[in-house]
């Protein structure tokens, strides 16, 4: 299940294996409605800048844009010859990418459904795609042993990394991609020189996306695993593991305001959880009325001893 905030924090849209996207109240967890493309599983999901559009990407190999208050089809995107496996808006809300088992990205404009760019080049399925946050460049990862960046503009590679990925993002300042790959390793790249910086162990299976923070600190992956991760971007410490759901985690976002995270899972569950896990303690302590047992200060990754909901 694909995850992300529409850009008020207020609603959250989820994708499924079920065939449906679906639009939710993110404080109540109450679904609002649904959208059916009637095309498969729904692999990825997108909300515009404005909050005004959905798109959902399908198994079918297409694209579907969607009104957000309505939930009505708006505007297909067809041309791919494979499923499709990622999309994204542009940071202008003018154009929508696509990442396909076809082995290309495409580019398409959001208004009218016409193709503007197709990035091709890999030699295997490409299966993830982003957006730089200035909309000048593109990310995609491949099956193939490596990720690229593109022009946005005119589809021209600038830069191959060596190391195929199943998820990849930008640092929210640009300068930097982080790559997640099937066997659970995460690394930080430099644009400018193309060096490895680091990596992020301790995934044991794949990783299927990723969210850096705005505040530029921490990164968040999820992963097949059945956890999703926090980690200090600069030391690569991990912060805290979120645990609980019973099969993969398939996506992970950030809300707007940077308190919260959400999670989807092959479990067919989506979690809410604040950044901060002492937020959630002290709201738990205030209805508990008792300490943490062992499991739940597990759950919460509280490693010390002394009373976590002090009486």
């Amino acid at each position: 299940m694909r995850v992300t905030f529409a850009p008020d924090g207020r609603t959250m849209v989820t994708g499924s294996k079920d065939g449906t996207g679906r639009l939710w109240d993110a404080r109540t967890g109450a679904p609002l409605h649904s959208f059916d493309p009637q095309a498969g599983m729904v692999v990825d999901v997108a909300v515009s800048p404005d909050g005004h559009r959905v798109v959902t990407g399908n198994w079918d190999g297409m694209a579907h844009l969607w009104d957000i208050v309505t939930g009505a089809l708006v505007r297909l995107f067809r041309g791919h010859t494979a499923h499709l496996y990622g999309v994204a808006f542009s940071p202008d809300g003018a154009s929508i990418l696509t990442a396909s088992g076809d082995g290309t990205a495409r580019l398409w404009d959001a208004d009218s459904g016409a193709e503007l760019r197709r990035f091709a080049g890999h030699t295997d399925q490409v299966f993830t795609a982003r957006f730089s946050p200035d909309g000048g460049s593109v990310l995609t990862g491949s099956v193939d042993g490596t990720t690229c960046l593109w022009d946005a503009r005119s589809g021209s590679r600038m830069r191959v990394f060596p190391t195929g990925a199943s998820s990849v993002a930008f640092t929210v300042d640009g300068r930097h991609v982080i790559t997640g790959d099937w066997g659970g390793m995460v690394r930080l790249w430099d644009i400018a020189s193309g060096a490895e910086l680091r990596q992020f162990t301790g995934h044991t299976a794949t990783v299927w996306d990723i969210a850096c923070s705005s505040d530029r600190s921490t990164v968040l992956t999820a992963s097949a695993d059945t956890t999703a991760r926090l980690r200090n971007i600069q030391s690569g410490e991990e912060e805290r593991r979120l645990t609980g759901h019973a099969a993969g985690v398939n996506g992970v976002a950030f809300s707007p305001d940077g308190h919260s995270i959400v999670t989807g899972s092959s479990d067919m569950t989506a979690r809410l959880w604040d950044v901060d896990y002492h937020d959630t303690v002290r709201y738990l302590c205030r209805r508990l009325l008792r300490d943490f047992s062992d499991e739940e200060r597990a759950q919460y990754g509280i490693a010390d001893t002394t009373p976590t909901c002090p009486l």
